[in-house]
């Protein structure tokens, strides 16, 4: 049996439109990614993201100079998300990097380190990973 041209073009975009809605609901399992970036050219030691809300942290270790590194989180009450880390002149520092979330939000933060601040954009979806496979790049 041959399909026809707009049959394998209905047939093709039907695919996409499953895979796409099927990443949707896996990444919604995921929580909320958070992008760690250094852009100082010293390292970064003993790097943590916290869940506030009941004392969740990832341990990232150090993170070398201008290198980045991503980690999922999964808030499950009314909660923040804050990055912890020592500085190159040994010095604790403690950034909030998203304010407000709770049980069931998913989404992005990235957070660049400066030698001088912090920059954190954060894109947090309410109800569900609208960019499905693409929240995973």
């Amino acid at each position: 049996m041959r399909l026809s041209r707009n049959g394998l073009v209905l047939l093709i975009g039907v695919g996409v439109l499953v895979l796409y809605i099927l990443g949707i609901f896996v990444r919604g399992e995921y929580g909320i990614a958070i992008l760690v970036c250094n852009a100082t050219k010293e390292p970064l030691r003993h790097v943590l993201v916290k869940v506030e809300s009941r004392g969740e942290h990832h341990d990232l270790g150090d993170l070398g100079a201008e290198k980045h590194t991503r980690v999922f989180v999964r808030p499950a009450t009314e909660s923040h998300i804050t990055l912890e880390y020592v500085d190159s002149t040994g010095r604790p520092r403690s950034e909030t990097v998203v304010g407000y979330v709770e049980a069931g939000y998913c989404g992005k933060a990235e957070v660049t380190v400066f030698p001088d601040r912090i920059i954190s954009n954060e894109k947090i979806d309410l109800i569900m990973c609208w960019r499905s496979w693409l929240d995973f790049l």
